[in-house]
């Protein structure tokens, strides 16, 4: 063996299995050199994974050194081999101690390694270090946070932030300032931005979602008013916003919401939103509509919409803005006979989840509106959902969360380490899961560990 040349061993290893190749990698350090070709972790890779890849420029954007990593950590993902760790606010004196339950949770899709963490009826946003697992700043709003969300590249990686009172307002991580506050829709009544006391919903103008993309801001408050701002961002000055649509539902009081962004290139882009309302007692109606948009104008893709046009002036950017009321028939096929607590709209906007609280999680198919996918696992309602490409990653009441498959409906795994208390939010990327619980606890497993993983059953 030490006579043959490195070229004829690369070969050799290239018929063994992840397991055997760190198990030659013990050998010696010329072997350990060898094993680590990215030749050798690319094949694997493709082979074991390449069917849950939808993206054909994933593999464009990685490096070879990556394969290795990237193998380790979806092998990981399967066998449910990951590291769990809890993250501890530090102590801060306040005058009000902040209310524990975990409402909202986002990882910044630059690099992935910052959370934003809320608590329910809190004005504060923790930003965490998901690497070294400690607090790295607060941000104090002016009133009750009801969303967040993290830009991507072409948008710096900014922190969008929906308030209670009418509002929405851009944070800069790396300046550590808001760089822009702005009334989300004017001339609006103080009773509907002020909640009435122990009524235990958000005011119905409360921006309960937001989702930043590029130069484009969605918002959508509790009564399913979406507006559709455009950011300027290339600007040295102050960042200014001009409000491109505003597209009313009106729907009454929904009781979860979940709205997605999409570039389909060519500036055109895509608005999606997802609702749920109670309509009878014990029936939940789960509404999806999506409304393509190119600048200022409108693009009808459905025949059953209709749109009404009108021209309004604008009083905060001093200029008249084109807004859009759309008032199209809705499809009522969707819908659930339990309490719905969770919403959440997939990536390519072809799938919609939801959590109902009878343990169980509906995957629901967009295009006719009718169920996929019925999962069944969890022994307690089910609080919150997530999902991406090719899984769902859900939270219970029963303290645990659930991996699921979005191909055949299966759990791949429960996660280890239960919660104290029931799951309330929970948010993942291709590293991380991190949830929260009713108590303010929350969990973060971390599924690129040492590579030595592999050898694990």
């Amino acid at each position: 063996m030490e006579k043959l040349s490195d070229e004829i061993l690369v070969r050799i290893f290239s018929f063994l299995s992840a397991r055997d190749l760190c198990r030659c990698s013990q050998v010696c350090s010329s072997w350990c050199r060898l094993s680590d070709d990215f030749h050798l972790w690319k094949k694997l890779f493709i082979e074991s994974f390449d069917k849950f890849i939808s993206d054909s420029s994933y593999y464009k954007n990685l490096f070879p050194t990556q394969w290795k990593e990237l193998f380790i950590t979806r092998s990981n993902w399967l066998s449910g081999h990951c590291h769990v760790q809890s993250l501890h606010k530090k102590a801060m004196n306040q005058e009000k101690t902040e209310p524990t339950k975990v409402v909202c949770l986002k990882i910044s899709n630059c690099g992935g390694s910052v959370l934003a963490s809320v608590n329910q009826d809190s004005k504060l946003v923790h930003m965490w270090s998901l690497i070294h697992k400690k607090s790295l700043h607060v941000v104090q709003c002016e009133s009750v946070i009801g969303c967040v969300d993290f830009g991507n590249e072409r948008s710096q990686n900014l922190l969008a932030i929906g308030l209670y009172r009418n509002k929405f307002i851009l944070w800069d991580f790396h300046k550590r300032r808001i760089i822009l506050s702005r009334t989300n829709i004017t001339e609006v009544a103080r009773d509907q931005i002020e909640s009435p006391r122990d009524t235990g919903f958000p005011p119905a103008m409360a921006v309960c979602r937001v989702n930043l993309v590029d130069n484009k801001l969605a918002t959508v408050t509790s009564q399913c008013v979406v507006k559709v701002w455009h950011l300027d961002l290339n600007q040295l000055g102050p960042i200014s916003c001009t409000c491109l649509h505003t597209l009313a539902t009106f729907k009454p009081r929904c009781s979860v919401l979940d709205i997605q962004l999409k570039n389909g290139g060519n500036d055109v882009w895509s608005v999606s939103i997802s609702h749920a309302a109670e309509v009878l007692e014990n029936w939940n109606l789960i509404g999806f509509q999506t409304v393509r948009f190119q600048g200022h104008s409108l693009i009808e893709e459905d025949p059953g919409v209709t749109f009404e046009e009108e021209s309004v002036d604008d009083e905060d950017d001093c200029v008249t803005a084109k807004m859009q009321t759309w008032t199209g028939i809705q499809k009522e096929q969707m819908g659930s006979r339990t309490f719905v607590s969770c919403l959440s709209i997939s990536p390519c906007t072809k799938l919609v989840t939801s959590g109902q609280n009878d343990n169980t999680i509906t995957l629901w198919d967009t295009a006719t509106q009718c169920s996929r996918h019925i999962l069944f696992g969890h022994t307690g309602a089910v609080t919150c959902t997530d999902v991406d490409m090719h899984k769902v990653v859900s939270g219970s009441n029963d303290r645990t969360v659930k991996v699921w498959s979005l191909e055949n409906g299966d759990c791949q795994l429960t996660l280890p380490g239960d919660h104290t208390s029931g799951v309330s939010c929970v948010t993942f990327n291709d590293q991380w899961v991190i949830s929260g619980d009713s108590s303010g606890e929350i969990k973060v497993w971390d599924f690129a560990v040492n590579s030595l993983s592999v050898l694990q059953s």
